[in-house]
């Protein structure tokens, strides 16, 4: 069971309620709940204007809107922007939201009801998960069109997935034992605004692109034993002549990897230099430590933050309904650095792919790694695989630009700024899911080529080559490529990098 605070949430504990596990308000949480809606109650009482509570939305706010109607107000509000399109999201990323709406309601300042909160938390927990559309959020004014169909359910509308079976909204709740709610005060506005979508995909995508770095450098190292490349490159004193950080860890693990390699050697008159492919693999690697380590530290601020608008505080009495704090600008930013830092490491992944498979660039090995026991020409060996790994970079490179610059004003030129922070979002999971294909590609290049060589891996590269030969034996004769392709994807991501 994970704790919901409204603080001290991460991406590692996210990732666990993502895949499945149970969650949980803190007694604190709970407390500062109640606190806030008591708040919020006491000031419509009060007949203090409160944008969305006394109003319209966006560039409707003129409209005033009656205690009488407040509860119309807040459903109509979630069924007018259940407008997103495209495929449903996967589950684990619905969860995710889940769980992070409750956590930036848990701060208390958003004068969400007990009620709605709770709600969140028991669909999560009951497994109901509700169909959300991945397009349709500007990350500005939140991401109201992914949460709107998130939280529909919760008024007996949009469509869920309970047990594996599509139902609609009204009967999941029913058949998870659970009750619809009111949506009375602000819960309707309260649910949908915040960057919840973003962060949702972001911080899987981060996951995802952090195990994948340690990935690198393991195959990357792998490479380097075929290759037989030199050792100096990753020398502790090189990396601390240009002390990123990033720089530092990667020449560190490039050492722990290729220990008691009998392929990675010291320079030699023969051969005094290394391609950049091998030789820059610990600026490259580090690069996307640093950007990947940026990113974990923005994502850890935003999902810990009140997205929402109004505040309310709980310690001094602010009221604001001028606030921005659900606009995704920082999210989206540091999303889309992390996506250049994955599309990089498929870059110099590719480099080394071709030059494994080039008898010109590859030190003896035979061409595109065709076994000595086929005939050239009526085998083809590895040549088509270099082949999509070139189609997945190409890929990447065209879905290269940010998405954190492509604003388009919304709402009547009241929303003329948004960071469509979605997007950075899901060209982050992008690079990362084609980051781990390409490398996927490098892995079995290379564990050919040693087994060619007729050398064992270095001790700690071993379980890894040990895992893909379990699954994909040495190519001998010309095979179906894509099957070994998929075989090499599923080692990455069922077993811990090296």
């Amino acid at each position: 069971m994970e704790d919901i605070a409204g603080e001290g949430l991460d991406c590692a504990t996210l990732g666990r309620i993502a895949a499945g596990a149970p969650a949980r308000f803190t007694p604190a949480a709970r407390a500062r709940l109640a606190e806030g809606h008591a708040r919020l109650t006491a000031l419509i009482a009060d007949g203090t204007p409160i944008y969305g509570v006394t109003t319209g939305f966006g560039a409707l706010d003129g409209a005033k809107v009656t205690a009488a109607d407040n509860q119309a107000l807040q459903r109509n509000l979630l069924k007018s922007h259940a407008a997103g399109l495209g495929a449903p999201m996967p589950e684990a990323e619905v969860r995710a939201m889940l769980a992070l709406r409750a956590n930036v309601l848990a701060t208390g300042i958003t004068g969400a009801s007990p009620e709605a909160a709770e709600a969140l938390l028991a669909m999560l927990n009951a497994g109901v998960v509700p169909e959300v559309p991945v397009q349709g959020s500007v990350g500005a004014c939140g991401d109201l069109a992914p949460l709107a169909h998130l939280v529909l359910p919760l008024i007996g509308e949009g469509f869920c997935r309970l047990k594996g079976e599509r139902l609609t909204g009204a009967e999941g709740m029913a058949r998870a034992g659970l009750a619809q709610i009111p949506m009375t005060g602000r819960d309707g506005i309260a649910l949908i605004n915040g960057t919840e979508q973003t962060t949702a995909i972001g911080c899987l995508a981060w996951l995802d692109g952090a195990a994948l770095i340690r990935w690198a450098e393991a195959i990357a190292a792998l490479s380097m034993e075929a290759l037989g490349g030199l050792n100096d490159s990753f020398d502790e004193r090189v990396a601390l002549a240009k002390p990123h950080p990033g720089q530092i860890e990667a020449s560190r693990r490039l050492r722990e990897l290729t220990q008691g390699s009998v392929a990675v050697l010291a320079p030699r008159a023969s051969r005094l230099r290394d391609a950049l492919s091998l030789r820059n693999i610990p600026q490259v690697i580090g690069a996307a430590r640093d950007a990947s380590a940026f990113c974990q530290r923005v994502l850890e601020i935003e999902i810990n933050a009140a997205n929402d608008n109004p505040l309310f505080g709980l310690a001094d009495g602010f009221v604001t309904s001028n606030s921005g704090n659900f606009h995704g600008q920082a999210a989206a930013e540091a999303l889309d650095f992390l996506a250049n830092a994955l599309t990089s490491l498929a870059v110099m992944s590719e480099r080394r792919c071709a030059r494994l498979v080039d008898p010109a660039t590859n030190y003896g090995l035979p061409a595109f790694l065709i076994h000595p026991e086929a005939t050239p020409g009526r085998n083809s060996g590895f040549m088509i695989a270099q082949y999509t790994a070139a189609s997945l970079v190409a890929e990447l490179r065209m879905r290269s630009i940010p998405g954190s610059i492509q604003s388009v004003p919304t709402c009547a030129n009241t929303e003329d700024h948004v960071p469509m922070a979605p997007l950075a979002a899901r060209r982050a999971a992008f690079a990362a899911e084609t980051l781990r294909q390409v490398m996927a590609i490098e892995f079995l290049l290379a564990a050919q080529a040693l087994d060619l060589r007729g050398h064992a891996a270095a001790p700690a590269l071993r379980p890894a080559v040990s895992a893909l030969r379990q699954r994909v034996p040495v190519m001998r004769e010309d095979a179906v490529m894509g099957p070994q392709i998929e075989a090499a994807i599923a080692v990455l991501r069922g077993m811990p990098p090296p």
